[in-house]
């Protein structure tokens, strides 16, 4: 086969400048997929004796929010044994959605529980929403593999849809994620 070039002297600078460039990049990682694609806030959550209780949530420009534990949560190191959507009067894992607006999600407050996990040592922690919208799904998955909520983007507990009304209000709870590592430095 004959290849076909507009000036044969240019083709081979071209072609090692593009081998130098990619060997500039070679070095550096690819942003995560959540990296990319959804930005970070943090909700502060003590207890009263003090312990954390901080929840990440992952906002995506689509105003789906996915509720996870931050990595300095208690529950961590004290090792978690168990999550529980069974939050007593409903039980979270049974929310059904359906269609584009996502009929029949359970409303969320952003202090409404979404589950409990439950800590070797018998304590008991809850994962509250953290923002005002509508439960389209939790993570069914944690029940079996719980050490998948250390993984930042599988980890996630639940999804939550936020109500467009109530999008600068949730974002006002919560605290962007350079104002949140200055606080814990």
């Amino acid at each position: 086969m004959e290849k076909f070039y507009l000036n044969n002297d240019d083709y081979e600078e071209n072609v090692e400048s593009i081998v130098a460039a990619n060997r500039e990049y070679e070095d550096k990682p690819f942003p995560s997929v959540v990296d990319r694609y959804f930005t970070r806030y943090h909700y502060k959550r003590s207890s009263s004796n003090g312990d954390n209780e901080d929840h990440l949530v992952l906002f995506h420009s689509n105003k789906v929010c996915m509720i996870m534990l931050d990595k300095n949560h208690i529950a961590f190191t004290k090792g978690i044994v168990d999550i529980n959507f069974d939050v007593g009067n409903c039980d979270r894992s049974q929310n059904q959605v359906k269609g584009k607006h996502k009929k029949g999600g359970m409303n969320m407050q952003h202090n409404t529980c979404i589950a409990i996990i439950k800590c070797a040592d018998d304590s008991q922690y809850k994962i509250v929403s953290c923002v005002q919208g509508r439960l389209v799904e939790v993570n069914d998955r944690l029940k079996t593999n719980l050490s998948k909520l250390n993984e930042e983007g599988n980890g996630y507990v639940a999804v939550v849809l936020l109500k467009p009304d109530n999008y600068q209000k949730s974002i006002n709870i919560l605290i962007d994620d350079a104002a949140y590592n200055n606080i814990k430095s």
